[in-house]
């Protein structure tokens, strides 16, 4: 497959994994946890243009699916990454 098409709506296609996901670009940011959300989402969208990072606040909970063209990145009541960003 050439590419995901953006999020939403949530693609995976035959993909059960981030691996099968990543289509050669990159699938886990653990160098973003503590750094601000806006610039999280930013730095992953840049880094995999084929995943729309979507920022869950405090209280906030993304549906329980796997999607390869997706990335939550969770913050605390700072705006801070608390979770390691991964594709699904």
């Amino acid at each position: 497959m050439s590419g995901w098409p953006r999020y939403p709506p949530c693609a995976s296609g035959t993909c059960t994994d981030v691996v099968c996901c990543a289509h050669g670009h990159k699938l886990r940011w653990p160098e973003l946890l503590g750094k601000h959300g806006a610039a999280a989402k930013a730095t992953i969208e840049k880094e995999n243009p084929e995943v729309t990072a979507e920022i869950l606040t405090p209280g906030r909970v993304g549906p329980p699916n796997f999607c390869c063209n997706r990335v939550f990145v969770i913050v605390d009541t700072h705006g801070n990454v608390t979770n390691i960003p991964t594709i699904g």
